[in-house]
């Protein structure tokens, strides 16, 4: 049996590791971070691979060596190997199987970590790594099952991927009351006519937060914009600057302190949110399907 690939030399679980870890890196130098001595290494390591296999796995793009075609195949067979290969040495040794759940800052800070809690209380036999990443980067990654599970919009759905709804996460604009000039909560123009922190991470969010704005206030301009929601959070707190922030964050501020200001053109920055995974998981790691349903259970939106 398989005697095609025990007739030959040059095929281990340390060629495949390195294999791996350029892809994930995207090339040789980026995966050993300038170290001369690792690049040679695994340089020899994937030309040993090209020679198991007969074809190249790695060839040379400007001054990176990345994955060709091929070798990016044969690192994504290999990953799902060598994930299961880690889920039955885990089990043989009686450990808990480890499953990472990403999402964006904001949905990591404000859903999943207040209610990871509650998925391990249902699934004692399992454990998370959790890692804040951008959309793009969790789809990519849970592609090639370096992230078992992702939070993400609904509309950057990638064909090939499992999901489940778990609802919409909404914005509400955030006032000091020691910012509003009255007893009593400001108009959404009013608000546009405050000193505002504005999330600009999200290209899409910042783009249509500014066309909401403008069309209050023609000359509408943020008063200091922030790379992350708690980022702009903590200027709400400060007092000094009015934010539209996830309506999921405002459990943080005491309700006696801010002003909460809604309206119809709010409703354009809505994000449908749904609980993303990769079908192969289920089939390689044996609890990933219960996990799947007691993680989609415990993120709901509340409705």
């Amino acid at each position: 049996m398989f005697e095609s690939l025990f007739s030959r030399r040059g095929l281990s679980l340390d060629r495949l590791r390195t294999l791996l870890e350029v892809h994930a890196a995207g090339s040789i130098a980026q995966a050993v971070n300038g170290n001369p001595v690792r690049h040679s290494q695994y340089s020899r390591q994937l030309r040993e691979l090209s020679e198991y296999f007969g074809c190249e796995v790695t060839e040379r793009h400007g001054k990176y060596v990345k994955l060709t075609p091929q070798g990016v195949r044969l690192a994504e067979i290999s990953r799902q190997y060598l994930v299961s290969l880690e889920d039955l040495s885990t089990s043989v040794r009686g450990e808990r199987d480890t499953f990472t759940i990403a999402a964006g800052d904001s949905l990591m800070l404000w859903l999943v970590m207040p209610r990871i809690g509650t998925v391990l209380g249902r699934l004692p036999q399992v454990r998370f790594a959790t890692q804040a990443s951008r959309t793009q980067d969790i789809i990519r990654q849970i592609t090639d099952l370096r992230v078992d599970f992702g939070l993400i919009r609904r509309n950057a759905m990638v064909h090939g991927l499992r999901s489940a709804d778990l609802g919409t996460l909404r914005y509400t604009v955030v006032v000091p009351r020691m910012l509003a000039q009255k007893s009593r909560a400001p108009t959404l123009r009013q608000v546009f006519q405050l000193p505002l922190a504005i999330q600009t991470t999200d290209g899409q969010f910042g783009s249509q937060l500014f066309e909401i704005a403008r069309s209050f206030e023609p000359s509408f301009e943020p008063a200091l914009t922030c790379q992350s929601f708690p980022q702009t959070l903590a200027a709400v707190r400060s007092g000094r600057f009015a934010a539209v922030l996830p309506e999921l964050s405002t459990r943080e501020l005491a309700p006696t302190t801010f002003f909460s200001v809604n309206g119809p053109a709010l409703r354009q920055l809505d994000r449908e949110i749904v609980l993303v995974w990769n079908q192969r998981v289920i089939g390689v790691r044996p609890n990933a399907e219960a996990v799947a349903t007691a993680i989609e259970t415990a993120m709901r939106f509340e409705r």
